[in-house]
């Protein structure tokens, strides 16, 4: 009965630190993407075609692979069990999007570039049971000629 108990013990306390890992993480990488986005304000973004124009069009594109922590998947299997949004999920998507956009920015920025044009974001769920997400993105780069 000890063993037991001990082992209930030792996995409660390995599951919160895993938790509090877990969201220490997120909360680093939702403050870091914030920061860039500031950074990167500059560059505008437009879902529509390029046109034809004065201006130099280059083909750009970024993508990010992020996994979620067990706590995030023991919750969501919690949630899909009982239906509804997969709230946990997501907060993986959303940071996922941002950082693709973010990348997509800072390969604009490289070739001297103030406007995306055409952007299109491509989602993909990878490994065994959505355990994460990539988010491909792409677009025209606009210079002025």
């Amino acid at each position: 009965m000890d063993a037991l108990i001990l082992k209930i013990v030792i996995t409660l306390v390995l599951f919160f630190i895993g938790w509090g890992f877990g969201r220490f993480i997120e909360q680093k990488h939702l403050k870091e993407l914030e920061e860039k986005e500031q950074r990167l304000l500059y560059i505008r973004i437009d879902t529509n075609k390029f046109q034809t124009s004065e201006a130099h069009g280059q083909l750009i594109s970024s993508n990010v692979v992020i996994s979620h922590d067990y706590f995030k998947y023991i919750i969501a299997q919690i949630q899909n069990f009982f239906g509804g949004n997969l709230t946990t999920y997501e907060s993986v998507v959303e940071r996922a999007r941002r950082e693709a956009i973010v990348r997509l920015k800072q390969e604009a920025e490289k070739v001297g570039a103030k406007h995306i044009m055409g952007l299109r974001l491509s989602t993909t769920e990878l490994g065994m049971q959505g355990g994460m997400v990539e988010v491909f993105a792409y677009g025209t780069a606009i210079s002025a000629s």
